[in-house]
């Protein structure tokens, strides 16, 4: 469940100073303190904190929002045309924002993905996908695959309530709203897209459906599919795309 929580009174006051300026680059005599203060924090990523705070939660549901951890962990974000590096950032699946943050403060950037070229983290890359994008929702992707196939993922989130008993048990806490055991949890949703080698999408589902984009390869994909173990139930699915996307692009 979402909570109104506000940004302390200091951060509130830079941030809405930041939105504030002119688009023009200010020197750093012209900044007033308080921005010269915050741009000093922040250094020369000042400008990813000019956009509005990401939502907080109230984490007594179920799981996490983020896309996998609840961990910030340092990457690189293009922004806006500008790259920065060692960024502490996640991935909001609830909203679809890239979310940054100040390494010494707790304030979350929510920058929607029709500003965020790219975000890359442990290795994973994942695009921002904006609104007037007609070929995929609105949103962030993870990008698998190295050649001129890939897979886009999509994960999105969504809080729902539950007052179901599981088992017999009750489950949750008593809320006096419902007068009953209220279960919250955050129930997660993944979509996936083949991008051609000429860049059009299309939705698939399951390892075969995949497969078949590449019937001059099928015998091979499947021989090595099988030589890996990936045809046990409840196998790695990214890593399954992954293989099909690199015995088909050699």
């Amino acid at each position: 469940m979402k909570t109104t929580t506000r940004l302390p009174a200091t951060c509130g006051f830079l941030l809405a100073l930041l939105l504030a300026l002119p688009l023009r680059a200010q020197t750093q005599s012209e900044a007033p303190q308080e921005i010269r203060a915050f741009q000093q924090i922040a250094g020369d990523r000042s400008a990813l904190f000019r956009a509005r705070q990401g939502e907080r939660y109230d984490f007594s549901a179920n799981g996490h929002p983020y896309w996998s951890t609840k961990e910030f962990r340092k990457g690189t974000i293009e922004f806006e045309g500008n790259r920065y590096y060692d960024v502490p950032l996640n991935i909001d699946a609830l909203t679809q924002n890239a979310l940054v943050r100040l390494s010494n403060a707790m304030i979350d950037i929510a920058l929607p993905p029709a500003q965020v070229a790219f975000l890359e983290l442990e290795g994973r890359r994942y695009v921002g996908i904006g609104p007037d994008e007609e070929s995929l929702p609105e949103g962030f992707y993870e990008v698998l695959g190295k050649g001129p196939h890939h897979v886009y993922k999509h994960v999105t989130k969504q809080l729902h309530s539950s007052t179901n008993n599981a088992n017999g048990d009750i489950i949750g806490y008593y809320d006096p709203d419902y007068k009953e055991n209220v279960l919250r949890y955050f129930a997660i949703k993944t979509d996936y897209y083949f991008r051609d080698s000429d860049g059009h999408f299309s939705r698939f589902k399951g390892k075969g459906a995949l497969i078949r984009k590449f019937p001059a390869r099928k015998k091979e994909i499947r021989r090595t599919l099988s030589d890996l173990g990936f045809n046990i139930p409840g196998s790695n699915f990214d890593a399954i795309c992954e293989t099909i996307l690199n015995v088909a692009d050699q």
